[in-house]
């Protein structure tokens, strides 16, 4: 009798088929991680990214501080002075010292224990005040990227916090089940073939983005997880730091931080604090830390009361001195101006949290590696974009690959026009919804009721035209309209910049006034490439590659998807 028994598989062929199911696994573990949250995930990389230049786009969007002279020598004394005529019983202020990025100096006050910072922008060579116009500026980027801020004053910041740490932690599965997903990594490295056109091109694009500085995208995606550890990993800390009422959080953020825990304070939200003395003597106060820190910028300069009740001044560093954030600190006596301690943190615990810290932020960067950075973030942008197309251009190529007859008029699927909508919402969307959040800061008069809010409502508003378009066209039509929306506001940005305010590119190109001009430059930039974009995109235009049997759900899914002929 004959053994019809199957022989076992050979060790070889066994491990290769346990590997190709690890990989099957890690794939299907990378398309979904990347999907679920892919498109907030690119609203959080791209915001993040123009985050770089907040400060930059601060001063865009304050027109009033163009032109401001250099700083005196007795800047600070000359703004507190300032700050203290116009609104006494300060209980604390925090003062940024101008630099080359901004000469303006701003001086944030309150006059309660825990009440919100108010702001003041000063002149500074006399410490006058600045009537600038009301914005949240760049800083809304920088707040929507890590907390998804939706108004000036927003009650869901711890909320948004933690969705932005949800989407985080799948960006960073995403990005490590892509390196196990990839057998030729390094070859797809020098691998871009747009001619191919269709899946294939963009297959390469993805792989070429995400490989290309894979470093980076772990960095931030890890550091901005560590960043906020102790909201989404408090168990550690709760374990570590055991106080008789609880947890004490405060000495392990002193300890972060290189600080004295009995120099914390340990306030209650209705407890009073006593209003701040005029009188301090600054000018001794910031000889001795330039002189300590030999010749080393002064970043920041805070007044407060202690734990004892006692008038405290604390003199920052620049952050620009070095890459580790937090920087160098030393705290003076209020009232005599006698050195109290100086300190940084120096644990290996610490200063590798503050590396990382510091190098999410880039503040440590120069205009040379702020536009590398940037260049990253877009990257990194492109990336996220290019892996949500893909699914639609797959999914519609395997649609046609079941020979569906080129006179059946098909639908797509419910989640493939989700999909479809939402990226053209997204990813076309979210760039029109930057400009138009820029532009209207020109257009809304200046002494409109809540400017900063209204100024959001045009960004919000924008974003949702985008999306309601996107549902109605998830096609190339919808692709192009709004890219070409995107663009045309973009390049519109300079030209209304002139005819409203007195800091356009006929000013500052002959000045030479480059911080002001780069942004100008780079609006039309931008414009510019999302203009061609909209083109290479428009109806009826010939894509690359092999045509493919006309099919109506191709036109649905992607802008690439679809023959010349039923374009």
């Amino acid at each position: 009798m004959t053994d019809t028994t199957p022989a076992p598989p050979a060790p070889r062929a066994a491990r290769e088929q346990a590997r190709e199911g690890f990989r099957q696994a890690m794939s299907w573990l990378h398309t979904w991680a990347g999907l679920v949250l892919g498109w907030l995930l690119f609203a959080i990389f791209l915001t993040g990214t123009l985050s770089f230049f907040k400060t930059e786009l601060n001063l865009w969007m304050r027109p009033e501080l163009h032109g401001m002279p250099p700083a005196n020598a007795d800047v600070a004394e000359r703004a507190v002075a300032a700050m203290n005529k116009k609104v006494p019983d300060v209980t604390q202020w925090i003062l940024r010292m101008p630099d080359e990025r901004q000469n303006a100096v701003t001086l944030l006050w309150r006059d309660t224990g825990n009440g919100r910072f108010e702001t003041l922008l000063m002149n500074p060579q006399t410490g006058e005040t600045v009537d600038a116009r009301k914005t949240m500026g760049g800083e809304f980027f920088y707040r929507f990227h890590y907390e998804l801020r939706t108004a000036q004053k927003s009650r869901w910041a711890i909320e948004g916090r933690w969705v932005v740490g949800v989407a985080t932690m799948l960006m960073f599965i995403a990005l490590l089940t892509g390196v196990v997903t990839h057998r030729r990594i390094f070859k797809d490295f020098f691998t871009f073939r747009p001619a191919k056109g269709g899946q294939r091109a963009w297959l390469d694009a993805h792989n070429v983005t995400g490989v290309l500085v894979l470093p980076f995208y772990l960095m931030i995606t890890f550091s901005g997880l560590m960043i906020f550890h102790t909201l989404y990993m408090p168990s550690g800390i709760a374990a570590a730091y055991q106080g008789p009422k609880g947890v004490d959080s405060q000495t392990y953020f002193a300890d972060l931080q290189g600080e004295k825990p009995e120099r914390r304070v340990r306030r209650s939200p209705g407890d009073k604090v006593a209003p701040l003395p005029a009188a301090m003597p600054l000018a001794a106060i910031l000889e001795t830390a330039r002189q300590r820190w030999d010749g080393g910028r002064i970043g920041g300069i805070q007044a407060r009361r202690d734990a004892q009740g006692t008038p405290v001044v604390e003199v920052t560093r620049h952050e620009g001195d070095r890459l580790q954030y937090r920087p160098e600190r030393m705290l003076f006596n209020g009232t005599t101006g006698a050195l109290l301690e100086q300190t940084d943190a120096t644990s290996p615990a610490a200063v590798t949290y503050g590396v990382l810290y510091g190098l999410h932020l880039g503040r440590f960067a120069g205009p040379g590696m702020r536009w590398v950075l940037v260049g990253f973030g877009l990257l990194g942008s492109l990336m996220i974009a290019t892996g949500m197309v893909l699914w639609s251009v797959k999914r519609s190529a395997q649609g046609q690959r079941k020979g569906v007859a080129a006179d059946v008029p098909l639908r797509l699927p419910f989640g493939q026009r989700l999909v479809a909508s939402l990226n053209i919402a997204s990813l076309a969307g979210l760039p029109l919804a930057c400009a138009v959040y820029m532009a209207s800061n020109r257009l809304i008069p200046l002494d409109a009721p809540e400017r900063p809010d209204a100024e959001l409502s045009y960004f919000f508003g924008a974003w949702g035209v985008a999306l309601l378009w996107g549902v109605l066209f998830p096609n190339r039509r919808g692709w192009s309209l709004v890219l070409a929306l995107a663009g045309a506001a973009w390049a519109a940005l300079p030209v209304l910049n002139a005819l409203t305010t007195a800091t356009h590119l006929g000013v500052s190109l002959p000045a030479g006034d480059w911080l002001w001009a780069g942004m100008d430059l780079s609006f039309l930039a931008t414009g510019a490439l999302l203009s061609w974009l909209a083109w290479r995109l428009r109806p009826g235009r010939p894509l690359p590659g092999k045509a493919v049997m006309p099919n109506r759900s191709a036109a649905m899914a992607t802008p690439d998807a679809l023959p010349a002929s039923q374009a």
